[in-house]
């Protein structure tokens, strides 16, 4: 009899393939997206190019957002494969199968590997955290400190071992130097609450008074904060500390705000197709609560829910940060899942959506006002085309045919869906968002590369510019004789002569003279 799926070496050799090619497909292809993308490659950029591995610039100017790891990271990177999508984007592929890794060996220790694996097979095909893996931004190193930290201190509190206290500051201070104080505060506060249900605050502050702990923290997280404050004072500290920290706590920044339950949709949608798994994981509450995993599981991943939702930044991956509870509830409703045909429910209306997806674009693009959002949605008309409807008829069939084939258990069932959504989102949706909204900003730097003269941004913020143009581009009003990047519905507030690039609302243009 054929052992369960993720029992045995064979199975758990596939899941390392499953999960490197959900890391790896398509990896260099893409374009960065703007802006965060964009902005992180382009500050590794100017790192590189000034030799100043200190002080994050963008533009040539101080770029005190976050914290140094991901730019090194990306420094590595580049300097070894030379500057392209996939080398910027390595590194956080790199440390999510860390990740996974880790995921996996903490829940086969405590769990059982079958849930292990079906917890790192989420991991590496949901649709949120199957992008966040992939991207060149800090949230998957972040990610991996924070989940270190957090097993660290669970571990701990089973048997406890001062290489577990050790191991949670080192996990702290790495996550501090990634995106800053988030990756103390949810240890410190998750630690707290968990020990005070457990009744033991006295194991939790001898954790939190520990002389060599905070002799490692301090010796790896403070000493580009102390050199940064040598060089600009107190500026650095405020714009780091109370702008992009307390401040995006405090009010929404950049225009990411959203309603108090903004993260209820996020959950459900990102971490398709399993969301049913999701729903079935979460109603054993009770049952989780009973146990020291489960209530340690349910702090974490509540806290990060209720801090984010009362943050009033709101961004889609912050969420994210509680998902390793959400994945092992998930990994164990497996087995606990009876109908199969609820398993493929959530995959087949999110697929049936994208089905009808031109007839949607059809519908929304006469009735849309901007200029610039009518030409993005056309190009998606236009680049989707016939062909679209029979990948995605095909899709449907096959989560049919999951939902409905006989004598397939519920796992083998999960692992086909996984495997479905990485050859789709990875494959080709991704590919294609890309081809519309990215792809034209990558044509016109290149063109204006060729044209070897200064660009000027205009009225738009794609970081990616810089990038493929290989050094700064100028950010003032645009000049007589100037190169200009803008959006199609921004030319009505410039002079300009010929059009040298066109597409998807994105224009590269030359100013006249005497303007």
């Amino acid at each position: 009899m054929a052992q369960p799926i993720f029992q045995s070496p064979r199975h758990l050799l596939l899941l390392a393939v499953l999960v490197c090619t959900a890391l790896f497909i398509n990896l260099g292809s893409i374009p960065l997206f703007d802006e965060d993308e964009g902005a992180y490659a382009e500050v590794t950029q100017e790192m590189i190019r000034s030799g100043d591995l200190i002080t994050p610039r963008l533009g040539g100017k101080p770029f005190f957002h976050k914290p140094p790891i991901t730019y090194w990271t990306q420094v590595v990177s580049v300097s070894v494969l030379g500057p392209s999508e996939f080398a910027f984007r390595l590194p956080s592929v790199i440390a999510s199968i860390a990740w996974a890794a880790l995921l996996f060996l903490f829940v086969r220790r405590y769990i059982n590997q079958r849930v292990a694996g079906f917890s790192v097979l989420f991991l590496a095909t949901a649709v949120q955290t199957g992008l966040i893996t992939r991207a060149a931004i800090p949230d998957a190193l972040l990610n991996l400190f924070i989940t270190a930290t957090m097993f660290a201190i669970y571990a701990h509190s089973q048997k406890p071992r001062r290489a577990y206290i050790l191991a949670a500051y080192i996990g702290m201070a790495l996550g501090f130097l990634t995106k800053g104080p988030v990756a103390v505060l949810i240890p410190l506060v998750v630690s707290f609450l968990f020990f005070l249900w457990q009744k033991d605050l006295r194991s939790w502050w001898r954790g939190i008074c520990h002389p060599l702990g905070w002799l490692l923290f301090l010796a790896i997280a403070m000493p580009w904060y102390l050199a940064l404050y040598h060089r600009y004072g107190w500026q650095f500290l405020q714009e780091i500390f109370m702008v992009h920290n307390v401040g995006r706590f405090r009010s929404a920044m950049e225009s990411h705000s959203g309603p108090l339950l903004y993260y209820v949709p996020v959950i459900v949608l990102g971490l398709m197709p399993f969301t049913t798994l999701l729903l079935q994981g979460i109603s054993a509450i009770r049952q989780q609560l009973a146990t020291p995993l489960g209530r340690f599981l349910w702090l974490w991943f509540g806290f990060v829910f209720v801090f984010f939702s009362l943050a009033g930044t709101k961004l889609h991956h912050y969420v994210v940060y509680g998902y390793v509870p959400l994945l092992i509830f998930m990994g164990q409703a497996v087995d606990r899942l009876k109908r199969p045909w609820l398993l493929a429910l959530p995959a087949f209306l999110f697929l049936l959506f994208f089905f009808f997806f031109q007839d949607v674009a059809s519908w929304a693009w006469p009735r849309i006002d901007d200029v610039f959002a009518q030409l993005v949605v056309k190009g998606a008309l236009d680049d989707f085309g016939s062909a679209h409807r029979l990948v995605m008829a095909a899709a449907l069939l096959i989560v049919i045919i999951v939902a409905f084939a006989p004598k397939w258990s519920i796992g083998l069932r999960t692992v086909l869906l996984g495997c479905l959504f990485v050859g789709l989102f990875s494959g080709y949706l991704i590919p294609k968002v890309a081809g519309i909204i990215q792809l034209p900003v990558k044509k016109a730097a290149l063109v204006a590369k060729s044209l070897d003269q200064d660009v000027v941004m205009w009225q738009v913020n794609y970081p990616s510019i810089s990038v493929y143009l290989g050094k700064p581009v100028l950010r003032r009003k645009p000049q007589a004789g100037d190169l200009v990047i803008t959006k199609v519905s921004k030319l009505d507030t410039i002079k300009h002569d010929d059009i040298l690039f066109q597409e998807h609302g994105i224009v590269l243009t030359r100013i006249a003279d005497g303007f």
